[in-house]
């Protein structure tokens, strides 16, 4: 998530300021001249993403208790009894992907896209994003090709995926999943993705490739003041949070394309908070507020999800995401130094992975189960599910480690960035100049 799910991201510098992370194609949080605002804008506040990469390790694993429903009647039964209506609502982590994935895209990418359209700067920055989603995507989508070819000998297509609808196995199905295009043909998230929480990955490439022109913009409006930037990002979330089954405006089931409206929606809202965020310093914003605004909003959101007990109600708590994010952007103090622990942020960093591989180990679970000899035992099932846990961390680690990070740093080599060649350029004309003296 995607967001996914998967903002920019490098490995540190050697001197790195304690707790900032660095982002992919730009250099560390408010030393870097391309992240600094024009000189004419106000002064700005400079958020922090250490705190938003916590953020999601706890929206990945939010999803994660979510799918491992098959399991909650292993040693797992505990958690799932206490935060039941938690977890129930726990497709609402796909939001917090999305409206991350907007505030991160904003933050990074504003300043350089949203003066005037370019289309190598453009070019540039879906290059990054691509280099970003593709390689782990199209290997989990190989693995799970080997799986279906296996499955599908004995089983229907519908049955083997455990969706309601049975994903296209072609060779054009095969080539939509390779090009993340795979939802952009169906009015419906079931069975568009060969793994059923593949939908979103499709989805957010769409965002990604229309935020060049969406940044056009969200340029003009970056000097929007906070608290009007804020009750945007809020106001255009109402069309995916109060609409739909069992919601304010009540609908029998599913609208055709609601995956699109929530992209849209969500990833919109993100932008806004963003601009908030940055602009707080404009009506003297104390950071020292962010750290229990942020701690009160997402208590407020637990407990409405607890009060609500269920999905369909329980999604009027996106409302308060763009909100929650923004103060924890902002968050200083003990606040930011407990989230900013290591396994906090490694979390953070490989949550694309484990967004990933997580629902294969479940496939395994679930068929395991239903095919054990005579039955499995509690014995069988706990130590299955205790397998299949550390399956999915041990895949989550090497799938990033060894897949995710190196190729995107392979890809991004490829291509130079446009402000490389332009440096490139200048010292190559410099250095002839000096020869010819």
């Amino acid at each position: 998530m995607f967001s996914v799910i998967a903002p920019p991201h490098r490995a540190p510098t050697a001197n790195p300021s304690t707790g900032k992370p660095v982002t992919d194609s730009a250099p560390p949080l408010g030393s870097g001249a391309e992240n600094r605002p024009p000189k004419s804008d106000a002064k700005q506040s400079r958020p922090d993403l250490a705190t938003l990469t916590a953020l999601r390790f706890v929206a990945a694993l939010w999803v994660v208790f979510f799918h491992l429903q098959a399991m909650q009647h292993t040693f797992l039964a505990p958690v799932y009894e206490l935060f039941r209506p938690f977890i129930a609502n726990g497709d609402l982590g796909v939001d917090v992907f999305f409206v991350l994935s907007g505030f991160i895209i904003t933050y990074t990418y504003l300043d350089r896209l949203g003066p005037r359209f370019r289309w190598r700067t453009a070019g540039d920055f879906v290059w990054a994003r691509f280099a970003r989603m593709w390689p782990a995507f199209a290997l989990v989508v190989g693995v799970v090709g080997l799986w279906f070819v296996y499955g599908t000998a004995q089983e229907s297509v519908r049955e083997w995926s455990l969706q309601t609808q049975a994903p296209d196995l072609s060779p054009w199905g095969l080539a939509k999943q390779l090009l993340m295009m795979h939802l952009w043909f169906q009015p419906g998230t079931d069975g568009a993705s060969w793994f059923g929480p593949g939908w979103t990955v499709s989805a957010e490439w769409l965002a990604y490739l229309a935020f060049p022109l969406l940044a056009l913009l969200l340029f003009r409006l970056r000097r929007l003041h906070p608290l009007a930037a804020l009750a945007v990002s809020v106001l255009v979330l109402l069309p995916t949070a109060i609409w739909g089954p069992d919601l304010p405006i009540a609908t029998d089931e599913h609208q055709p394309y609601e995956w699109l409206l929530r992209i849209a929606c969500c990833f919109i809202s993100g932008a806004f908070a963003c601009i908030a965020a940055r602009n707080a310093d404009r009506m003297k914003f104390n950071p020292a507020l962010a750290g229990p605004g942020a701690l009160l909003t997402g208590t407020a959101v637990v407990i409405f999800l607890a009060t609500a007990g269920k999905p369909g109600p329980g999604r009027l708590a996106v409302l308060a995401f763009p909100l929650l994010i923004a103060l924890l952007s902002l968050t200083r103090g003990w606040l930011r130094s407990a989230l900013s622990a290591r396994w906090l942020q490694y979390g953070g960093h490989s949550s694309y992975s484990l967004y990933l591989v997580h629902m294969f180990f479940i496939y395994l679970f679930y068929w395991l189960i239903r095919d054990w000899p005579h039955g499995a035992g509690p014995l069988a099932e706990n130590l299955l599910a205790a397998a299949c846990l550390l399956g999915i961390a041990l895949a989550t680690h090497l799938l990033f480690k060894y897949v995710e990070e190196p190729a995107r740093l392979r890809l991004r080599a490829l291509v130079p960035k446009a402000g490389a060649a332009r440096v490139g350029t200048a010292v190559g004309h410099s250095s002839r100049g000096s020869a010819r003296q």
